[in-house]
């Protein structure tokens, strides 16, 4: 029977293939690119991959900057867009395992992803996010970190 982080990583898993088809095409020349800083990922997701075998970084100052980021936007200061890549991306991509991605980021969807999906890929894919909300939720819970 498989265990909480086994649903959680096939999801995952079901979920990027749904992406794949779109993001190859979109993402290299997109003109908002989302892996950037501030970035979603979150000490969980550092957790939950380094628990796994892999080796990456604390979120502290990834962390530091998203909410300097929301307080800077509550505050009405406008700067340009900073384009300067998330510490979690690669010359490959993100670094996380593919069925380990940060959830923020996995279930971040953007304009042009919707534009570009077929109806059909959408519904699959809506489903497969509440799935992994549900899943992620219930795995932070069973860390004791909600």
């Amino acid at each position: 029977m498989p265990n909480l982080l086994d649903k959680y990583r096939a999801a995952q898993r079901r979920i990027r293939r749904v992406f794949e088809k779109y993001t190859a095409e979109l993402c290299p020349e997109c003109p908002e690119p989302c892996c950037r800083k501030p970035t979603k990922v979150r000490e969980f997701d550092v957790l939950l991959a380094n628990s796994m075998g892999c080796a990456l970084a604390s979120t502290n100052d990834s962390v530091s900057e998203y909410v300097q980021a929301g307080l800077d936007s509550l505050a009405g200061v406008e700067e340009e867009i900073d384009l300067v890549p998330c510490d979690y991306l690669g010359p490959e991509g993100c670094v996380f395992p593919d069925d380990l991605r940060p959830f923020e980021c996995t279930r971040w969807v953007c304009s042009f992803l919707k534009k570009a999906m077929s109806p059909s890929d959408m519904r699959e894919l809506r489903d497969l996010l509440h799935r992994l909300g549900t899943l992620h939720r219930e795995h932070q819970e069973s860390a004791g970190m909600r």
